[in-house]
């Protein structure tokens, strides 16, 4: 059958607020502060055979790779006689998953016996396990990082609820009630989705519903096509770097490159060459590089309006070679799986960058930087402070850079300081802003990055984290310069010690300890940046008068110099 445009439109419209509504109840109605603050969780309908069809505006690393987690579960999960009780969970990165800690839930939908969709949904769990409190740093091994969860299949009476499958999980985990929290706001969210398709079934039909989810495929790869295919033909390499391995920070930068290859309308991407897979948690695992390949090419079209769906992925065709750091190996780790990925992203807009360069960004922050302050008192439940930290996005042709904000393959939020000292009286958050002259000069400026300094409350605090830019900054474009550098560093007494970008520390009351993120880079010849806006940032405070003249050649009501 062939139905009216208008009402396809619509349908399709109902299934990205329906995955939209599913992300603000599962935010609206979690326990953790990491998904309730910070936002990091996904939300997404798919039709029946798995492929998404509507996503919420939420972690393109969670949602852009997601038919590929449902994928390996249907390879591995009997779903002949799925009911409309039955659910599907999984977290390991070999079958389908990013991270541990994202726990990834597939609920059906069905309508009069048949099964016509599926809900979709991903959560970070403040706790997951493994070897230490809050982030094992040390670990080697995917079974170091926490419990690991194959694509089961259970039934919501039978197996949650006090059931077997949730014993066995939240038995394994530090924080099992914000676990449990958690887990049922995925439920719900997911529930919610089921909701609204049933709505749309009943307002407009089965097969007008069921033609649409055909439809909005089919619609977004026709301009994904038509975008690529703007895109001169050619082929460039392109390339990123990592500090270090995660273990050994003298052992030299590790590279990720890419050959992208556009051909009309249909871009290779062919990730040969990167760095083999690393003895440390900076792998990332084929769900993950996926989806930072695909919103790596997203991010720079022309066309920003294209539905997301995985109609977007189908002129695509990605290479990672086994055994890389972007395609590691069963049971290698992967928690810090996201910086691997903004290097994916920052090597695939190296190589655009030279066919595109008006239109691709200098490098941000780009990097996930996960900071614990986490205290375990005997006989009481582990109190886990998690910041996810952005910096500064990189500038571009127009426009100077967004401030503070995490890295576009993630997007979370910084979680506000109130709600730090309301849950975790061993914190107290001392002092938290921009840091001046963070972010690199350019005719349009990159966005600055942020400091948090924290005054530790209690003794046995466990300081830990996993971050990047520490030692190489984030690049400049087209002449525009490079950003600051990360550094951590803690205050006991007279002594000043400083860490690295992977560290843990035992700390006692009264240590401070301060976190500085990099800004973005700039864009374009800072000797062209408007002398007006050089003075602006001056007022505000953004940049030093010192900043000002190495930088710009510029000082306030004198005579300007040639910068550097």
């Amino acid at each position: 059958m062939s139905t009216d445009k208008t009402i396809l439109t619509i349908i399709a419209r109902g299934f990205q607020a329906a995955a939209d509504e599913m992300a603000r109840n599962l935010i609206r109605s979690a326990f953790s502060a990491v998904v309730r603050e910070a936002r990091d969780c996904s939300t997404a309908l798919l039709d029946a055979e798995g492929r998404v069809i509507g996503q919420a505006d939420m972690i393109p690393m969670q949602t852009a790779a997601l038919n590929g987690s449902f994928r390996a579960a249907a390879d591995t999960v009997d779903m002949t006689d799925i009911g409309p009780d039955d659910f599907i969970l999984l977290n390991d990165p070999y079958s389908g998953g990013q991270h541990l800690n994202d726990i990834i839930l597939f609920t059906p939908i069905f309508f009069d016996k048949k099964l016509i969709a599926w809900s979709g949904s991903t959560a970070h769990h403040l706790d997951i396990g493994g070897g230490t409190v809050g982030v094992n740093v040390a670990a080697i091994e995917l079974i170091q990082e926490g419990i690991v969860i194959p694509p089961v299949r259970g039934n919501i009476h039978r197996d949650w609820n006090g059931g077997t499958i949730e014993r066995m999980i939240f038995a394994n985990i530090r924080t099992p009630d914000i676990g449990r929290g958690d887990m049922d706001a995925q439920f719900a969210a997911n529930r919610i989705g089921a909701e609204r398709v049933l709505d749309l079934v009943r307002r407009y039909g089965i097969d007008h519903v069921t033609e649409a989810m055909s439809e909005v495929l089919d619609y977004s790869e026709r301009r994904m096509r038509a975008a690529i295919a703007e895109i001169p033909d050619g082929s460039w390499y392109g390339e990123a770097w990592i500090d270090s391995n995660g273990r050994d920070f003298d052992a030299g930068a590790v590279k990720i490159c890419v050959n992208v290859t556009i051909k009309g309308d249909e871009a290779v991407l062919d990730f040969t060459g990167s760095a083999e897979q690393l003895p440390s948690m900076f792998n990332s695992p084929i769900a993950s590089s996926i989806a930072a390949a695909v919103t790596a090419i997203r991010s720079i079209l022309a066309d920003t309006e294209m539905p997301a769906n995985d109609g977007c992925n189908r002129p695509l065709t990605l290479i990672f070679p086994e055994g890389s750091v972007l395609n590691p190996r069963p049971g290698a780790a992967v928690r810090a799986r996201g910086t691997s990925g903004c290097r994916a992203l920052d090597a695939v807009h190296n190589a655009l960058g030279q066919a595109l360069p008006e239109r691709t960004p200098a490098q941000g922050n780009n990097a996930t930087t996960a900071f614990f302050l986490s205290h375990t008192q005997p006989g009481k439940t582990a109190a886990i402070h998690l910041d996810v930290l952005g910096g500064g996005w990189g500038a571009a042709k127009g426009y100077d850079a967004i401030h503070a904000t995490d890295h576009v393959l993630s997007s979370c939020r910084i979680t506000p300081a109130e709600s730090i000292e309301q849950l975790h009286p061993h914190v107290r958050m001392e002092s938290f802003g921009l840091v001046q002259n963070s972010m690199g000069a350019g005719q349009f400026n990159g966005g600055m990055g942020i400091f948090r300094r924290y005054r530790i409350q209690s003794d046995d605090v466990i300081l830990s984290l996993y971050s990047d830019r520490f030692r190489l900054p984030p690049k400049g474009s087209e002449k525009g310069h490079d950003a600051s550098r990360a550094s951590l560093f803690v205050v006991r007494g007279d002594d000043v010690i400083q860490l690295d970008a992977t560290s843990s520390m035992s700390l006692v009351a009264g240590d401070i300890v301060e976190i500085r993120l990099p800004g973005g880079g700039g864009w374009g010849d800072p000797a062209l940046r408007d002398r007006a806006q050089v003075e602006a940032d001056l007022v505000d405070g953004y940049i030093t008068e010192e900043f000002a003249l190495e930088h710009y050649g510029f000082r306030l009501g004198g005579s300007e110099t040639t910068a550097a």
